[in-house]
């Protein structure tokens, strides 16, 4: 199912979808600040996940529940591996020079949604996603520099861009998931009480 890899584009199909519903993505997005600067690393994790089968959930089901949110917590270990991997290999990339820590984000940039949409465990999903993203490496690098200086925008408008600027890349990452993999069609369970490990 893979097609070419196209940043811009893809950027602007996740503005759209972020379009779609604005108040419920600004609002799950303060709600996962608020509590990963509670607890930071532990739940950067399955929030990103939850922010994954939310926007999955719109652009599948063309709802969004902020409920999706807390859904990446049943999904806990695998979420929580996924950040803290993900974070240490791109830390000692960032350390060995810039280059290997943009290299090791973009081998990893799929990850969350392996796992969200294939139910894959965490190591399957960061080797799905880095052997997707071998593919068309520099592309995929061209895709994480444009996020990265969209995000920094948002910081520069006194960090409030970021309400923006970081559901557009989820959604963004989002469509390109699915222009190079495509969601798996099964409905998605009805939010309800978070089962947690």
């Amino acid at each position: 199912m893979a097609n070419n890899v196209t940043p811009a584009r893809w950027l602007g199909m996740g503005w759209a979808v972020f379009k779609e519903d604005i108040g419920n993505f600004i609002l799950i997005t303060l709600i996962a600040g608020a509590l990963a600067s509670v607890a930071n690393f532990v739940v950067v994790g399955p929030l990103l996940a939850g922010m994954f089968i939310a926007v999955k959930r719109r652009m599948l089901y063309g709802q969004t529940d902020l409920m999706d949110l807390f859904a990446g917590f049943n999904l806990f270990i695998d979420a929580f591996l996924i950040g803290i991997l993900t974070t240490l290999f791109a830390f000692v990339g960032l350390l060995l020079c810039l280059f290997p820590g943009f290299i090791v984000t973009a081998f990893y940039l799929f990850a969350c949604l392996f796992l969200v949409d294939r139910k894959l465990g965490f190591w399957d999903a960061m080797e799905s996603s880095r052997r997707l993203v071998v593919r068309d490496l520099l592309g995929y690098l061209l895709f994480v520099l444009l996020l990265l200086l969209f995000n920094l925008l948002g910081l520069i408008l006194l960090g409030v861009g970021l309400l923006v600027t970081i559901p557009v890349s989820v959604a963004a990452i989002a469509v390109a998931y699915q222009e190079q993999v495509g969601f798996m069609a099964a409905p998605m369970p009805a939010p309800g009480p978070v089962n947690i490990p």
